[in-house]
């Protein structure tokens, strides 16, 4: 990434002092400057492609009005809408304003838009909820980097020593609720996850086999489910419009590969899914077999909570990536932090 141009620059490009630049740029009034010269100065301006800065300020008045929120999920799924209501909430607590900010390649400054965003002033800090478990591009961190933008990224799996990261334990978290499903003695556990292969699923999985091995647990299988990266939107579309008619042919793909999993299952085993509402389906086809249910990721907002799901602390993720921001501004340290995942809830299934 090119160095940032200074109003310096501007004003020798134009031919002037660096407080013309500036008179023009804020328009302040009461100065005599010329048509002539107020049109060079913005000749300079647009030829260098100079991007005001309004940090100065923030800095004198030692507050933070405004914090950027990248948010790259479908915040109809309520585990990220919970993500969000956290910052949200947390900024309000602070005194700051979020403003929503896109991740598209700005083509002028070889950076995403919330990097432009920063360098324009218009925030003083950048929380980024990336999606697939996706940091920031390899433009946008050179330009954190060199320009020491107070930056958090939540639930990437991706540490950096030029921003801030906050992290959910998923290895840790499968482990512990995979120990609570094998004391009720199964003869077998079926571990199912999304055709996806990401940094949580990965992890995920890692914990599930780890519990298995310490355990000495030699009847795991693991299967995968017809949902991808690439029709994750049909399926999430449930949560905002309800059934479509790609979602119900994906439903039936699903529910196809449940009925295979079921035929390796006898009475008593169990089926834990990555992902939350899964086990309803291996229920609702196999009511005869009383399998033991586990999800990793459900927060009992709805009826389809399994035997035993993991909650997890979405809003509370959400409030430490505002508290990490806000320590961020001030230290200038970038830290690492992964939230332990071990609240697991047995539940009562009527």
């Amino acid at each position: 990434m090119a160095r940032r141009v200074t109003l310096k620059d501007v004003a020798r490009e134009a031919g002037v002092t660096a407080a013309t630049v500036s008179y023009v740029i804020n328009e302040k009034p009461g100065q005599t400057i010329t048509p002539e010269t107020r049109e060079r100065v913005l000749k300079a301006v647009a030829d260098l492609h100079y991007i005001p800065n309004a940090h100065a300020r923030t800095l004198r008045s030692q507050s933070v009005p405004c914090v950027g929120v990248v948010i790259r999920k479908n915040l109809a799924v309520p585990r990220f809408a919970q993500v969000v209501y956290g910052i949200q909430r947390s900024l309000v607590a602070h005194g700051c304003n979020a403003l929503l900010l896109g991740d598209v390649p700005d083509p002028t400054f070889g950076a995403t838009d919330y990097i432009t965003a920063y360098l324009a002033g218009h925030v003083d800090g950048i929380i980024f909820v990336g999606e697939d478990n996706q940091g920031p591009d390899e433009k946008s961190v050179e330009a954190i980097r060199e320009s020491k933008i107070p930056f958090v990224a939540y639930d990437c799996q991706h540490p950096s020593d030029d921003y801030s990261t906050i992290d959910l334990d998923y290895q840790g978290g499968a482990r512990h609720l995979t120990e609570r499903i094998l004391a009720r003695g199964p003869k077998r556990l079926l571990y199912v996850r999304p055709s996806t292969d990401t940094a949580q699923e990965r992890l995920r999985e890692e914990g599930v086999r780890l519990a298995c091995e310490r355990r000495g647990f030699d009847g795991l299988l693991v299967g995968a489910l017809p949902v991808t990266l690439e029709n994750i939107d049909v399926w999430d579309t449930r949560y905002s419009v309800g059934n479509t008619a790609e979602g119900l042919t994906l439903t039936n793909k699903f529910l196809s590969v449940v009925e295979q999993h079921l035929s390796q299952l006898s009475a008593n085993d169990a089926v834990l899914s990555s992902w939350s509402g899964w086990t309803h389906y291996y229920r609702k086809l196999a009511t005869d077999l009383g399998l033991v249910t586990g999800e990793l990721a459900n927060n009992g907002e709805n009826h389809l909570a399994a035997d035993f799901y993991t909650v997890l602390p979405n809003y509370e993720a959400g409030v430490a990536c505002v508290d990490e921001l806000f320590s961020l501004i001030k230290s200038g340290c970038p830290t690492a932090r992964t939230l332990k995942l071990t609240n697991v809830i047995e539940a009562t299934l009527g």
